[in-house]
């Protein structure tokens, strides 16, 4: 029976026998690239996705993030110089303007209803999360006149919306341009909040001179 077996499998033909197991391997070689080009393409880039919505979406949130973004040195000032009109403008206007679209556009890239998974999307919709509540903590350090903490938490806004940029692959000039630093942030209200302390000994000198 087993030389049966090999001859229906093989025929009478010597040159026809090949080794089965470097068959199986191949298979499985093949097999193994398949699935690799599969999860190849759930990493696929952003502006690389051939998603009918993404487009669109694109257009019509990463505005409104990229407001943000550039919004953030003028609002450290604001903070350093005491300017809480400005920087509660900022708060709740302009960064409570930018969790939705956040949360949308990374909508957007899981496939508009397609069912497709974005490997990325999960720490996107995570630094999303931190945003939102980034942004609580300012409005409410902004309503104490709290400089410490409002900086501080206007550096962790800039860290989630960075971090959600860099998932996203929203960097550069085709994602909307740089996002400053948080030591660039921290210069900056450094800077104002030095200025600002000069000027007040200045005026009490002048006051003592007087």
């Amino acid at each position: 029976q087993a030389s049966a077996g090999l001859l229906d499998d093989f025929g009478g033909d010597p040159s026809k026998i090949t080794d089965k197991r470097a068959e199986d391997q191949e298979a499985a070689r093949k097999a193994a690239a398949g699935a690799s080009k599969v999860k190849a393409e759930s990493n696929m880039e952003p502006n690389l996705r051939s998603n009918y919505y993404y487009p669109t979406n694109k257009k019509r949130y990463l505005p409104r993030i990229k407001r943000c973004n550039d919004a953030i040195p003028d609002a450290a000032v604001m903070i350093g110089e005491g300017n809480w009109e400005g920087a509660t403008d900022f708060a709740t206007k302009i960064a409570d303007d930018t969790i939705l679209p956040m949360k949308l556009y990374t909508s957007s890239l899981l496939g508009g209803g397609t069912n497709v998974k974005v490997a990325f999307a999960k720490d996107m919709t995570n630094a999303a999360s931190n945003f939102e509540k980034a942004q609580k903590k300012l409005v409410k350090a902004i309503s104490k006149k709290d400089q410490t903490a409002s900086s501080k938490a206007l550096e962790d806004l800039s860290e989630a919306l960075f971090a959600y940029r860099t998932a996203g692959k929203l960097l550069g000039p085709d994602g909307g341009g740089d996002i400053p630093s948080v030591d660039e942030i921290r210069r900056s209200a450094c800077r104002v909040q030095g200025r600002s302390f000069e000027e007040k000994i200045k005026a009490r000198d002048a006051r003592v001179g007087a």
